[in-house]
């Protein structure tokens, strides 16, 4: 599944916290905010004069769209390693990937490591930390240019309790 489609399973809330999160990231609110007037092909004074929760629906929508698929992928890697740091250094030890903290430290290809290794930490993740962020996460890491893991992608795709349920209408 690819970040702009993880968007779409999300709620309104959901999409919030993790878009206030990323924005804690210096360059994060101007690649947003770029993103809505290009996508939604909106005037900057146009978007300034509009409601906050307008603006946040473009936000949302922009987010939500195929063609901001990279920034999609950006903006939720960025809240993620700034909320889930335990779940995704706990995931990363079990997998055997050298990182700093929530952060890899492989440049390039990221190697896959045996699939029992990876069933494990997945495992291990799902017993240790709420359901949902694993499966976002995981999801999220799948998605990753530089991760061709086709024993997780197997994984995500049979296993029930990582099926990233659809909270969009809430």
């Amino acid at each position: 599944m690819k970040a702009h489609e993880l968007f779409r399973h999300l709620s309104s809330a959901e999409v919030r916290e993790v878009v206030v999160r990323a924005c804690e990231d210096d360059g994060v609110p101007d690649k947003i905010a770029g993103a809505v007037l290009t996508f939604q092909n909106i005037p900057l004074r146009r978007f300034e004069k509009l409601a906050e929760e307008t603006r946040r629906s473009l936000v949302r929508r922009t987010l939500r769209d195929k063609r901001a698929a990279d920034l999609a992928l950006y903006v939720l890697s960025a809240a993620l390693v700034r909320t889930r740091a335990r779940l995704i250094g706990a995931f990363l030890d079990a997998v055997g990937l050298p990182h700093d903290g929530p952060n890899l430290s492989v440049d390039g290809a990221i190697p896959e490591p045996p699939a029992k290794k990876v069933d494990a930490a997945v495992d291990a993740a799902l017993a240790g930390f709420e359901a949902r962020d694993v499966t976002l996460y995981l999801h999220a890491f799948a998605a990753q240019p530089d991760v061709e893991w086709p024993s997780l992608d197997a994984r995500l795709a049979r296993d029930e309790r990582l099926r990233l349920e659809d909270r969009s209408a809430a």
